[in-house]
């Protein structure tokens, strides 16, 4: 009986010891996960305007918004972060003083086809990236582009297509831009 107690008493300790090892992890490429989660809290804080155009189909609306959910305005940005398990070691990298680039080796599938972070001058951060996706009913792809000024969102755009087999091509655009 002092043996099986012994031996739970260990089991749990032990996974306890595992779980915590898992949650503290590295960031093997750039965090714009962070980036981008430190400036949804900075966003949310300001309640900056908006001016923003979205452009569905060829039919264009511009409108000036101040009331954004900006967890899910900037969603794609956040799915775009290359720091995911299954994305390690899937990715090519050329960085220079200037910036990195993560582009998407030949012999992988998935959805972020590039990634691209430009450093411009001591407080400006130029974001773009690719991501897309194809299967036998449905194709689509987004190019993302985001620019910091002074470590706060300047302006963002968002422009792709999705089709469905059966179909026409939808070609979409939203651009947003801060005004302070």
């Amino acid at each position: 009986m002092k043996k099986i107690k012994i031996l739970l008493i260990l089991s749990v300790f032990c996974s306890a010891c595992a779980s915590e090892t898992e949650t503290v992890k590295t960031n093997r490429y750039f965090d714009l996960k962070g980036l981008i989660e430190k400036q949804i809290g900075l966003l949310q804080k300001q309640k900056p305007n908006v001016q923003k155009t979205i452009l569905v189909s060829e039919k264009s609306e511009n409108q000036q918004v101040t009331s954004i959910d900006w967890t899910k305005e900037l969603e794609l940005f956040n799915q775009v972060d290359l720091n995911k398990p299954a994305y390690v070691g899937n990715y090519d990298v050329d960085s220079s003083a200037m910036g990195v680039k993560y582009s998407l080796k030949n012999t992988e599938n998935l959805p972020v086809k590039f990634l691209a972070i430009q450093r411009a001058g001591e407080d400006g951060i130029s974001v773009e990236a690719l991501m897309s996706s194809e299967n036998y009913l449905y194709q689509s792809e987004k190019h993302l582009k985001l620019t910091l000024r002074n470590n706060e969102v300047a302006d963002y755009q968002i422009d792709g297509f999705q089709k469905v087999v059966f179909g026409d091509k939808k070609q979409f655009k939203i651009d947003g831009k801060i005004v302070r």
